[in-house]
């Protein structure tokens, strides 16, 4: 991904001092293409179907004697059809300040948890929105517990050794919704040898709740080079949740990708959702380092659509398809 830098030491004239030396990095992707959501009715142009249209700036500030500072502003993500911003808007998916050195860095802010940074590798097609096979029965591997982002996140990661790295963050309980009642801390490690890579995410209760527990992610992936192998074992925080697994495989053929992968959610709390399964098949083509073209499918199970379903008026519905599909584009700048 090429990046647009802007130095901003020159602004030094327009604020004293203030911005010598500090570097601004303005990035972002965009999505759009054709198709049909699991989730709503008809077909037609759709968008953040495989990427996420989004931008943001991060940036920083050589401190001396190995130490820097570090920033982050990512939007909330853009539906390209109407130009909104999605959810509750702002930059609500990076806003965090931080430190770095040999010992390692920290963030402080609204940022992705560690499961987040670590295990994402554990979906070889990027854990696309639209028909990820992991997001639909709730296995995501980027962010099972509580999502990928936590608000008021104090994270540190260790410095990175011989193919070994880590990370840990805490929510203190008076940050985190009156409900939880009880304090957010995830820590995740991922190692990475030749083809070989592990990981692996530990979750603590959320919740006082007899429902809540310790959860916790496992991954493993082998790139052969003729073809690339993932799976994925996860036990969600809460019973009712459940656990399951994911496997994935891509074969490169040429600068062509393609690649299936399948989910089952094993157990849940809802006898309903026990044995929901998922299909997904992708391919990926670059146009360039920062554009490439994709064509994705999903399908979902009877107790898969009842998983994706909604509620309304107490009662739950389906989701409307059982198939999702999607063809189009991906920029990044």
């Amino acid at each position: 991904m090429k990046n647009y830098i802007i130095t901003v030491g020159a602004c030094a004239a327009l604020i004293t001092g203030a911005c010598a030396h500090a570097q601004v990095t303005l990035y972002g992707e965009l999505d759009a293409g054709v198709g049909q959501r699991f989730k709503e009715d008809g077909q037609g142009m759709i968008t953040n179907f495989d990427g996420m249209s989004r931008w943001g700036m991060r940036g920083g500030e050589d401190l001396g004697s190995g130490w820097k500072a570090h920033f982050n502003f990512e939007s909330a993500s853009i539906n390209l059809g109407t130009g909104a911003l999605n959810g509750i808007g702002g930059m609500n998916r990076q806003a965090w300040v931080g430190l770095s050195s040999g010992m390692g860095s920290v963030m402080l802010g609204r940022t992705t948890t560690p499961q987040n940074r670590i295990m994402g590798v554990f979906d070889l097609n990027g854990t696309a929105d639209g028909s990820s096979a992991l997001l639909h029965v709730g296995l995501a591997a980027n962010g099972s517990f509580g999502g990928s982002r936590q608000n008021s996140q104090i994270q540190y990661a260790l410095p990175k050794m011989a193919g070994l790295e880590a990370r840990i963050a805490y929510v203190f309980k008076d940050n985190r919704p009156a409900s939880a009642n009880k304090a957010f801390v995830q820590a995740a490690t991922r190692y990475q040898a030749g083809g070989l890579t592990l990981g692996a995410t530990v979750q603590g209760k959320m919740s006082p709740l007899s429902d809540h527990r310790t959860g916790y992610s496992l991954g493993a992936k082998y790139d052969f080079g003729v073809v690339a192998i993932s799976a994925l074992y996860t036990q969600r925080e809460t019973k009712s949740a459940g656990k399951g697994w994911g496997l994935g495989a891509a074969l490169p053929l040429g600068s062509l990708t393609v690649g299936a992968q399948v989910a089952r959610l094993t157990s849940s709390g809802d006898a309903s959702y026990k044995g929901a399964t998922t299909l997904e098949l992708f391919a990926d083509y670059p146009l360039s380092k920062r554009t490439r073209l994709y064509a994705n499918f999903g399908r979902l199970n009877d107790k898969a659509r009842w998983f994706n379903g909604t509620v309304v008026e107490g009662k739950r519905t389906v989701a409307p398809n059982k198939q999702a599909f999607a063809t189009g584009i991906v920029h990044n700048f």
